[in-house]
């Protein structure tokens, strides 16, 4: 039997989230190659070869058979793939965006491998029959997918041995703890799971597409409506002049109507990405208009030049992940609940306030109230676990993700935690780097799969071959 040994042998780590890939090596401190989980699909049309060219030794056909053959010879469609951030940022006439994943599952599996071919063949440029793989996934995947993991890593790719494992066991991993309970809120999923001794726990376990883009999304309808003019993308400005705070802009714009409505969407909500990260702010206390009227207003300029002060609106927004039922402002936007759609018409409504400040049915159970503020969702996931378990969780509440990146995120959450779970210890763990806070899940599988006592955990190619695809529901727990 092959092992293969953190120290003998280099071991590829992948990361694949809703918004950003990150592909490395093990026993590294970052990734290598880091890049959008969004890809670039282009369609094209190939001409099949004639019948002539087909077989050199064939008698040439007559010209009524030429005419019949041309006729049958239908276009082919294919498509060609673009990934990495300069590929899928610069813009192409027709090229539509995909992602690969849905509420952090694989739902397009052609997407999904051009995504390894990407990382491996382009990236990071390796072999993958010379490298064992380290996946990570997402804590809710389906032992079905995990199946047509392994399969793609071993029958496509080759890879002499691969292993799984979830996220949130990863970033408990990396911030130095076996038990925890770890909220992630990144770009398209926000999920709190349970980590005892090394494995998730299933019980508690919730999660929703209330995030980062989804918060992008809502600023759109909002300064939409606001504003009273579409936003507008970096792509579309050819040049631009100063203007006065709040005046319209006066920007000379490219006209390019071959634009894909996907990449269009897409470079607006890059665009809120940035005024997200330069003025929004998590309040330390559940949002009080008159009293955050208060404080100073922040600038921001949009692309076409188009600047102006914000006050208020950049508390509010973020408010959604406290809570969502009452600062969602646009409610035509798909609400995901474990899974899920969430039903505004009040068949599963919340019975009470989002916020989890003075609300007693906050400390209900998991199922009680599935659309939750970010703190309820930590509270409910520990309080679904064993009693003796609990101290342990709320002593090791670890955050993660870059949405968890506002600041006063972390004040806010311990101080509604500290409400919720009164007269017990509750302490936070944040990551104070960055890159430790977005790349926590890929740090944490870094780290497992560079321990020279990890080598028996890999599955190889002959436990593949003798038992099949579902040795990883049996090896990867």
């Amino acid at each position: 039997m092959v092992v293969y040994c953190g120290d003998e042998v280099s071991a590829l780590v992948l990361d694949i989230g809703g918004s950003w890939v990150r592909a490395g090596y093990a026993g590294d401190d970052t990734p290598k190659a880091v890049l959008p989980s969004w890809v670039g699909c282009l369609q094209g049309e190939t001409q099949d070869a004639p019948a002539e060219e087909k077989g050199q030794g064939s008698p040439k056909p007559s010209s009524d058979a030429m005419e019949v053959d041309e006729a049958k010879a239908t276009p082919k469609s294919t498509t060609k793939y673009l990934i990495g951030d300069g590929e899928t940022s610069a813009w192409r006439p027709h090229m539509e965006l995909k992602n690969p994943l849905q509420d952090g599952l694989v739902n397009d599996w052609d997407l999904y491998e051009q995504i390894w071919h990407a990382c491996f063949d382009k990236q990071l440029r390796v072999d993958p029959r010379e490298n064992p793989l380290f996946v990570t996934e997402a804590s809710w995947n389906t032992p079905a997918l995990r199946e047509k993991l392994v399969e793609l890593a071993f029958e496509k790719f080759e890879f002499p041995a691969f292993y799984v494992a979830k996220d949130a066991v990863l970033s408990a991993f990396a911030s130095g703890r076996s038990t925890a309970v770890v909220l992630d809120c990144g770009g398209t999923t926000t999920s709190a799971v349970a980590v005892y001794d090394g494995y998730m726990l299933k019980q508690g376990q919730n999660y929703n597409n209330i995030a980062g883009d989804f918060i992008s999304e809502q600023m759109l309808y909002q300064f939409q409506k606001d504003v009273g003019q579409p936003l507008v993308p970096r792509y579309q400005v050819a040049s631009k002049k100063p203007v006065e705070l709040g005046q319209p802009a006066d920007a000379v714009l490219r006209d390019r109507p071959d634009t894909h409505p996907s990449y269009h969407h897409r470079m607006q909500l890059q665009t809120l990405h940035e005024y997200k990260e330069t003025v929004c702010q998590v309040s330390e206390f559940p949002y009080q208009e008159e009293v955050l009227a208060a404080r100073p207003q922040k600038p921001f300029e949009f692309p076409d030049g188009f600047n102006l002060q914000v006050g208020t609106e950049r508390y509010r927004l973020p408010e959604i992940l406290f809570q969502p039922q009452e600062y969602i402002v646009d409610r035509s936007q798909s609400v995901h609940v474990n899974g899920k759609p969430w039903d505004w018409s009040g068949g599963n409504q919340p019975q009470a306030n989002g916020s989890t400040v003075g609300n007693p049915t906050a400390a209900g159970s998991a199922g009680a109230n599935p659309l939750m503020g970010v703190p309820r969702m930590i509270y409910n996931c520990v309080n679904a676990c064993d009693i003796d378990v609990r101290p342990h969780l709320l002593n090791n509440v670890v955050l993660t993700g870059g949405s968890t990146l506002f600041p006063g995120f972390t004040d806010r959450v311990n101080f509604e935690l500290s409400h919720l779970a009164a007269g017990q210890r509750v302490r936070m763990h944040a990551a104070g780097n960055t890159v430790e806070r977005k790349y926590s899940t890929w740090l944490g599988g870094s780290i497992l799969a560079s321990l020279g006592t990890f080598h028996q955990l890999w599955i190889s190619r002959q436990d593949y071959s003798e038992h099949g695809a579902s040795i990883v529901n049996k090896k990867c727990q």
